[in-house]
């Protein structure tokens, strides 16, 4: 019995695209060129999915995509690039018709050889703030050239440094990635965070990594030396919801997750997101869904 949401897994995605991968660990590809088959892939689904343990990189050549990713709504449109990381949960609610993008599909563990890049240049926990960019033209194009050689190149089974070559575009596209982050093209318009909203991106961030073991508001006010009363008067300053919601809110969208794309039993869904029992988990998802877990299993 699968312990992980399986919906799009890279597999998933490689035989639905019918496209060249690179040793399993990363795939290239458009919707656009007539080459593959993502209609079903970039699809508006009534449930929330998640990318089992690969990260993705989407650029908006055309057109525009709104989905969730977590709990934020995302709209993407041309000259846009966005990162999907790797066990995000994200859900596609409108495609337009003209859409047009290219995709990077890369497992968490590509760049193992590379001295772990990706945590060498603390791209997670930037990326936990920024999903989408800005690009202008020019960015557009470059990278747009990159995509093109490193799709030319994946094809080129002959050249036994494939694998290598592919590698190190890649860290040119995450090193134009970081520059777009640490030069604050998608700031704000206040340049300098208030208090209260500093605390705001440490709860969410906070949430973000415990909610599957930690329930209560009191946790994570500890977590940031606050009383859990001032903590929710703050975060309901900021955000228009209670920090309980927003705790909630994670686990309802795991458990939808979980319930679609998975085969685990009620008994293990509460395992995962501990709470003492299956009945005590159905009654949860029912206060705030309208639904018991099986009957949204059934119904969605």
């Amino acid at each position: 019995m699968s312990d992980e949401i399986l919906k799009i897994g890279f597999n998933v995605i490689r035989d639905n695209i019918e496209n060249d991968s690179l040793e399993e660990d990363f795939l290239i590809f458009d919707n656009f060129s007539g080459e593959n088959k993502v209609s079903e892939f970039i699809s508006v689904t009534d449930y929330p999915i998640r990318l089992s343990t690969v990260a993705m990189i989407v650029l908006c050549v055309d057109g525009h995509i709104k989905f969730n990713l977590g709990l934020k709504k995302i709209t993407m449109s041309k000259n846009q690039l966005c990162v999907i990381q790797p066990d995000k949960i994200f859900q596609t609610t409108e495609v337009s018709p003209d859409f047009k993008a290219g995709f990077m599909v890369v497992r968490k563990y590509f760049f193992n050889s590379q001295n772990h890049f990706l945590e060498t240049i603390n791209l997670h926990n930037n990326l936990m703030e920024h999903s989408r960019f800005d690009l202008s033209e020019k960015e557009m194009q470059e990278y747009f050239l990159i995509f093109n050689t490193m799709k030319e190149k994946i094809a080129d089974r002959d050249n036994i440094y494939r694998m290598q070559i592919i590698q190190n575009y890649f860290q040119i596209t995450f090193y134009n990635l970081y520059n777009l982050i640490i030069c604050h093209k998608n700031k704000p318009e206040k340049t300098v965070l208030n208090n209260n909203m500093a605390v705001y991106e440490r709860f969410i961030k906070s949430v973000e990594e415990h909610y599957r073991k930690e329930h209560s508001v009191k946790f994570y006010a500890d977590k940031i030396c606050l009383t859990p009363k001032y903590l929710s008067t703050v975060i309901y300053e900021i955000s228009g919801k209670h920090a309980s919601d927003w705790i909630q809110e994670y686990i309802i969208l795991e458990a939808k997750a979980l319930l679609k794309s998975t085969d685990m039993s009620l008994k293990n869904i509460s395992d995962v997101l501990c709470f003492c029992t299956p009945s005590h988990f159905g009654r949860f998802f029912k206060r705030y869904t309208g639904y018991t877990p099986i009957g949204y299993k059934k119904i969605f």
